[in-house]
């Protein structure tokens, strides 16, 4: 097309003037004024699309960048790991946190000055690790005691003894709290440690675990020669800050009885589990001044697969004690689970009635399940609307199932015992009253001689709104177990 003041030049030859480079500012300016509106309006269009392709070219270098870096930072991290799994102290342990492993500013200055990472892999006053997840199982006494004189014990936040790993036995026998358990190795050690204790002023999470076999006798001496040393060890948690206590699959309850009692003033969580016939002959004994911080307990105890049909008791907790520690919480809504599975609750008529009734203070709990001694434990303490009541008090509870002598509450459908489907097979939405029923008609006709009717027709109109809610939550409800909910509800790294 032609321009209103002279020749038009094509768009090629102006792109060719434009990158040649070799115009002056002037001859530049002329060209311009010789392009017409369209043209000018195309070269404003095409220098747009140039100007769009550098700044992706330039976003995807600069991602190409960031990519490069990170691979940088990882490599700077494993070359530090690797220095320091290298030094003295961390050829002994198989797996520990440092509180500045993450760290970018820490990790630029080790680039910068590779001593620095020797220099604080052994320092004068104790290697100082934030949290122990393992012990190499190769460790032998002369390195389980460097350990233990290297550790500089006041900074270490969280502890996982696995007892699976010799390591480990190595370990409490160097501490010498283990009486004569360790006289055989860890006595012969030159420069034994010396008797001055651990001082644990930093822990916050402390987790036992002992692995699950077979009942053999093997496994039962294996129990019985760290059990003393275990205890002795837990005796060192009073000087701790301990907020979670984890004991999984222990033979006895020796030391949950001892851990509970030195920690009771900070203790947060609680999660235990005992296996086998030898951890039942002993009742759980509960703190008598209570866990004022307490907001999850729960206690599970199971028998090996064999002993189950030769089963002639439960694991047992007394009324009495179990009380003072609930009425000893200082935030009573903060207790979201309260689970004592395969447990059960032996006291007087008085005691197991004052225990019931106090269960109204806590309207946070989200898991409960409790089994009580009582024959007809409910029709003989509890007049109906005081339990109807109790119920009331668990706005966080789902399904809830009452029996003879024990009550189940969940916010998910426990995975072992039931389902939606099968507690509604209509697969909608429940009448509040149909929810009612199923909660209370056999516990109302077995032990008070009355319906679900009855006491439906009997409630006040908030009681009815109550299940109301409770039917619309329960077909959205998951499927769930109680120690995967309680790792939900109180997440964790032990």
């Amino acid at each position: 097309g032609s321009g209103s003041s002279g020749r038009s030049i094509p768009s090629h030859e102006v792109m060719e003037r434009f990158t040649g480079g070799r115009m002056s500012f002037g001859y530049h300016g002329r060209m311009l004024q010789d392009l017409s509106a369209a043209e000018l309006a195309h070269q404003e269009q095409a220098e747009n699309e140039h100007i769009l392709v550098v700044n992706a070219e330039v976003a995807r270098l600069q991602k190409q960048q960031e990519h490069h870096e990170a691979q940088r930072r990882d490599l700077v991290r494993e070359r530090l790991r690797r220095r320091f799994t290298a030094s003295p102290f961390g050829r002994l342990n198989a797996d520990m946190i440092l509180p500045f492993l993450h760290a970018r500013e820490t990790l630029r200055w080790f680039a910068a000055s590779p001593a620095a990472a020797a220099q604080l892999c052994w320092q004068s006053p104790g290697c100082r690790v934030s949290h122990i997840r393992g012990i190499a199982a190769s460790l032998t006494p002369t390195t389980a005691s460097s350990l233990v004189k290297g550790l500089h014990w006041p900074a270490l936040q969280s502890l996982e003894i696995d007892l699976d790993s010799p390591g480990w036995v190595q370990v409490l026998k160097a501490l010498n709290i283990g009486g004569n358990a360790g006289k055989d190795e860890a006595g012969t050690v030159e420069g034994a440690v010396p008797q001055r204790q651990p001082v644990l002023s930093s822990l916050q999470g402390f987790s036992v675990f002992f692995p699950v076999e077979r009942p053999s006798l093997a496994s039962l001496e294996r129990w019985r020669l760290v059990e003393p040393m275990l205890m002795k060890f837990g005796g060192l948690l009073a000087a701790a800050p301990l907020q979670e206590l984890v004991l999984t699959d222990l033979r006895s309850a020796a030391i949950f009885t001892t851990a509970l009692h030195a920690c009771r003033r900070h203790l947060r969580v609680c999660r235990a589990s005992f296996i086998g016939p030898e951890s039942r002959r002993e009742p759980l004994q509960l703190p008598a001044d209570g866990l004022a911080a307490l907001e999850c307990l729960m206690v599970r105890h199971r028998d090996f697969c064999g002993q189950r049909a030769s089963r002639q008791g439960r694991m047992c907790v007394e009324a009495g004690p179990l009380l003072s520690c609930l009425r000893s919480v200082r935030r009573p809504e903060r207790l979201r689970v309260l689970a004592l599975a395969g447990i059960r609750i032996n006291g007087s008529k008085e005691e197991t009635a004052a225990l019931l009734r106090a269960l109204h203070s806590f309207p946070g709990i989200a898991v409960v399940a409790l089994r009580f001694s009582v024959p007809s434990t409910f029709g003989t303490l509890l007049p109906p609307r005081t339990l109807i009541g109790l119920r009331c008090a668990w706005p966080k509870v789902g399904h809830f199932a009452i029996a003879d002598m024990s009550l189940h509450g969940f916010d998910y459908w426990p995975e072992q015992m039931t389902d939606f489907h099968q507690l509604y097979p209509h697969g909608k939405v429940p009448e509040p009253f149909e929810v009612f029923r199923n909660e209370f008609d056999r516990v109302l006709a077995a032990e008070y001689g009355t319906t679900a009717e009855t006491q439906w027709t009997s409630l006040e109109r908030h009681q009815h709104l109550f299940w109301a809610e409770v039917a619309a939550w329960l077909p959205q409800m998951p499927r769930n177990e109680v120690g995967r909910r309680t790792a939900e509800l109180f997440p964790s790294g032990l």
